[in-house]
């Protein structure tokens, strides 16, 4: 029996090698080579900012572009906010488990991922890669073993803090303190952002690593994680030329959501720009290219700190909230190892089955891995038809606040906190971008991305390929939402908020908005979510906080905010 066992595990290993071995792409000498991997994560971009969900108020022609010739990730979640997102992603672990699971990480407080933590670029250094970080850091500044070149990067270009000004570098926090935050490999670089802007700047990055690495026999991990469309500062959004926002985008009413599309402009053309890169180093056919965005965005709504007039219509929710519009964000890959694109996948993914995925999709043996939440989803996106590895998910549990989500098949068992400082969050907020007839699919058949994924196709039929997978991506054109849509743009939840008492059910594949409470009509499936909710809270690590250190006041560090406890 034991000689059985082992034959069968052999040829189980070697089943898996030629698995793996195929889905590499090859050299001119037939010899699989591994693929580049770019990343590029928005900050704070609603779900219904990407026009390819049907809005055609802002349009994202080179997002969309990479939607529609990939895989759109329909059910890709992320945690309510930006530092526990990243936790995830780089760690493949739910946040709670490491005390990353609430409020994102604040400036001069010492907390972040532990450094027993191993991060996704130093797992994919391992294998070979040269691992580059572009932007936003926040996961840990505190001493320079926190930061990007001590977890596992080998270069970064950026920031540590949660946001800075789009042209001044500056990071400002709500007790008044001010400090420069740009580094390049932890040397101090305002010089080389002050006075420009700061999506600009990084996409000039990001194509000058591209430019370089031509000709590298190493694979490249390119991480580009964007500022855009976060607020640089405390109420402040600043577009590329305002003067040239206000005339493209005039028939936007709203002023600050005009600034908005600016905004989005530029990171959309930042993709555009990646791409265009990547095809000319002939690097694009042996790539990997993730966009996703963080969280859901923060609307418009009065009381929202740093609100950049995102919308996640038609979802309930916004960032920092455990509803749809908080968690269940845009996401789209496209690659030539995909073998059937052009789709839509239904099938459940938490941002923290990137690092499995993309170890996998890298050549590495995903039996190695140990004690991960994240799930190998690589041969599910690859091969169309092979079942999801995913049927559950924790969405989160922040027990400071006292808000908790869980799903299982295609329920979700919600609980918010009716007190918590940001209760508005259950609300139905943000515009729907469908009032405006303007057609956008031209824009998207023209784009930098569809010109170098689809050379040479004929225009009429590109663009009516484009047509049909937006119908098929926009929600607005399904009965699901139909109660949702019905109460209009702006309106909140009718009457008190029933998940405030007690536990409400969702089911969010035919009730994608969350408008009907299940809870009364299935206690047996509510009883199963909470027993499996209460597996992960007997996990839960409290939730780092380890206050503001005036030792870390950028006034004692020539205005700088900088790892303020190195023994140095």
């Amino acid at each position: 029996m034991h000689v059985t066992n082992m034959f069968h595990d052999g040829i189980f290993k070697i089943l898996f090698f030629i698995t793996h071995y195929l889905c590499l792409s090859e050299n001119a000498f037939g010899v699989p080579t591994q693929p580049h991997i770019i990343f590029m994560v928005a900050d704070d971009m609603g779900w219904n900012d990407a026009s390819f969900r049907g809005a055609n108020q802002i349009p994202t022609p080179n997002i969309d572009a990479i939607a529609y010739n990939g895989i759109v990730l329909d059910r890709h979640y992320t945690l309510p906010s930006c530092s526990p997102s990243r936790a995830a992603l780089l760690t493949g672990k739910y946040p709670i488990r490491m005390g990353m699971q609430g409020h994102p990480l604040l400036a001069g407080h010492a907390d972040g991922i532990p450094l027993e933590e191993k991060l996704l670029p130093e797992y994919l250094r391992e294998l070979g890669y040269v691992t580059r970080l572009v932007g936003k850091w926040h996961v840990g500044y505190h001493n320079t073993s926190m930061t990007p070149l001590s977890r596992g990067f080998d270069s970064h270009f950026g920031y540590y803090n949660g946001y800075v000004g789009y042209r001044d570098a500056v990071h400002e926090w709500f007790n008044n303190s001010r400090g420069y935050d740009c580094y390049r490999d932890g040397e101090r670089r305002k010089e080389e952002v002050v006075g420009k802007y700061l999506t600009d700047v990084y996409t000039e990055e990001a194509v000058k690593i591209i430019n370089n690495h031509e000709g590298s026999e190493r694979p490249l991990f390119l991480l580009i994680s964007h500022l855009a469309p976060h607020t640089g500062a405390i109420g402040v959004l600043e577009s590329r030329d305002e003067a040239v926002t206000s005339k493209k985008y005039r028939y936007i009413k709203d002023p600050l959501r005009r600034t908005y599309a600016g905004v989005m402009g530029a990171l959309d053309d930042s993709l555009g720009a990646v791409v265009e890169a990547l095809d000319a180093t002939n690097m694009l056919q042996n790539s990997i290219i993730v966009f996703i965005s963080d969280n859901g965005g923060p609307t418009s709504f009065p009381s929202v700190l740093l609100q950049n007039s995102a919308s996640n219509w038609p979802l309930r929710g916004a960032k920092m909230s455990v509803f749809e519009g908080g968690v269940r964000g845009v996401a789209a890959v496209w690659s030539p190892l995909l073998k059937n694109p052009k789709r839509s996948s239904a099938g459940y993914m938490h941002i923290s089955d990137w690092l499995p995925t993309l170890y996998s999709a890298a050549g590495g043996n995903v039996e190695m891995l140990k004690d991960l939440d994240g799930l190998n989803q690589w041969d599910y996106l690859v091969y169309d038809g092979s079942e999801s590895p995913r049927n559950e998910l924790l969405v989160n549990i922040w027990e400071r606040v006292g808000d908790w989500a869980i799903i299982k098949d295609e329920w979700k068992l919600v609980k918010v906190n009716s007190i918590a400082p940001l209760n508005h969050t259950q609300l139905f907020d943000g515009e729907s971008g469908r009032l405006d007839k303007r057609d956008t699919l031209n824009l998207v058949a023209n784009s930098a991305v569809s010109k170098a994924l689809r050379r040479n196709q004929p225009f009429g039929a590109l663009r009516r390929e484009y047509e049909m997978r937006r119908a098929d991506l926009d929600m607005t054109r399904t009965t699901l939402c139909a109660n949702r849509i019905a109460t209009s743009e702006s309106t909140p939840f009718p009457g008190p908020d029933p998940c405030t008492e007690k536990p409400c059910l969702f089911n969010i594949q035919q009730d994608p908005c969350e408008f009907h409470d299940m809870a009364d009509q299935h206690p047996s499936v509510v009883d199963e979510l909470k027993e499996l909710y209460e597996s992960h809270a007997a996990r839960l690590v409290k939730e780092q906080d380890h206050g503001f250190d005036p030792a870390a006041e950028p006034e004692l560090w020539e205005g700088w905010w900088a790892p303020w406890l190195d023994s140095s």
